[in-house]
């Protein structure tokens, strides 16, 4: 972690894949990060586990704001979340549509 410090993140990532590998597992206290510098090692790893990147994790305060995270923005990817993504598309995103809000 002191290496990320006072440096551009990415250009001190892609040293340390010079170095260390294209698959580096970083920990900062109880939060591990797994960074990927190679496309296709991460092509690889989002196909496979394209389910598991999907998901975005609870936040108490959309569980709040966002009536138990049942909006497009918050909700855990699934079968509702893709009925929503359908309706946003057809209703809010159609040719039509978006002309329509082409003055805003």
């Amino acid at each position: 972690m002191h290496q990320l410090v006072g440096s551009l993140p990415h250009q001190t990532l892609a040293n340390m894949a010079k170095t260390y590998g294209s698959l580096i597992h970083l920990k900062t206290g109880s939060i591990s990060y797994i960074v990927i510098s190679s496309p296709e090692l991460a092509e690889e790893a989002l196909k496979t586990n394209d389910i598991s990147f999907a998901s975005r994790p609870t936040i108490l305060a959309s569980k709040i704001m966002s009536y138990d995270s049942t909006n497009i923005v918050f909700s855990p990817y699934g079968s509702y979340w893709r009925h929503l993504r359908k309706i946003c598309v057809t209703e809010l995103l159609s040719p039509k549509c978006v002309e329509s809000f082409r003055k805003v």
